[in-house]
């Protein structure tokens, strides 16, 4: 049974990992573990204009996986998926869910995520663009609520690209009680964050740094409000798709794998003019 197990996960690391090297079309910017735009857990504002569909996988490893989302359960390796859809050019929906294939017998597909991005301001010369995130309430599990303001600040030298973020992220979260199904509203309640397992991911100040010495390579830095975590990420096949390894405190090793390509189809005739 063990082996099946193990031969069933990396099946599906390395379907999911072919899966987005077929699809690949247009990549952008550095995306965390969610597949959001971000670093390597943290959210920043990247925004980018036009609406984009993406796809990603995501590795945590077991002994980081109660820091980051899930505390108080078995650490287990999880594979994170999940798909991230660009409404309007102010706002954006990702979906993500957390499979732990070690005990999938007991829980099933495991904990999933639904979370919104709003575009507050977009960046200019002398501001940062500011993106507001908000899970509402419902989420498989609680610790997954990510409700955060955050700005990002890019700044073009001649040495390469630096990027700069800094965000605060909710130490409570609207929480819904399921069991109370007779009235939704009075079924919702605020609820501490560190009140579900001591949980300190993503509760308070983060930030972090990326520094892009060339357009195709870069190195991040960040600081959780639960680790600090560092990496570099290579955007390839023309940007196409983005392979990202980094480490937990130098402890861990940990990677994600991201695609997005934009939905605006146009003919290939038109895109080869575009480019021009």
């Amino acid at each position: 049974m063990l082996q099946e197990n193990l031969l069933f996960k990396s099946f599906i690391k390395t379907t999911g990992f072919l899966f987005l090297l077929l699809l690949s079309i247009y990549g952008y910017s550095q995306n965390n573990f969610l597949g959001k735009p971000g670093y390597m857990t943290i959210p920043t504002a990247d925004w980018k204009d036009g609406h984009e569909l993406g796809f990603s996988y995501g590795f945590i490893p077991a002994a980081y996986s109660d820091d980051t989302f899930s505390p108080g359960s078995e650490e287990n390796d999880v594979d994170v998926y999940s798909v991230r859809v660009k409404l309007t050019q102010f706002m954006e929906v990702n979906f993500g869910i957390f499979y732990r294939s070690e005990i999938s017998d007991k829980i099933g597909v495991g904990d999933r995520q639904l979370d919104f991005r709003f575009r507050i301001l977009k960046e200019k010369q002398y501001w940062p663009a500011i993106v507001l995130g908000w899970t509402p309430p419902g989420s498989r599990s609680p610790v997954i609520s990510h409700d955060y303001l955050v700005a990002t600040k890019n700044f073009q030298s001649s040495l390469g690209k630096f990027q700069v973020s800094l965000g605060y992220g909710s130490p409570y979260f609207l929480y819904r009680n399921l069991e109370d199904d007779n009235n939704f509203w009075e079924s919702l309640q605020f609820r501490k964050k560190q009140s579900f397992g001591n949980n300190t991911y993503l509760t308070g100040v983060y930030g972090g740094v990326s520094y892009e010495p060339l357009h195709f390579l870069g190195a991040s830095l960040e600081y959780n409000t639960s680790t600090f975590n560092a990496g570099v990420y290579a955007k390839l096949w023309n940007e196409h798709i983005m392979l990202q390894a980094y480490t937990f405190e130098g402890k861990e090793l940990a990677f994600n794998i991201n695609l997005q390509f934009s939905l605006h189809f146009l003919p290939r005739s038109l895109r080869r003019y575009e480019k021009k």
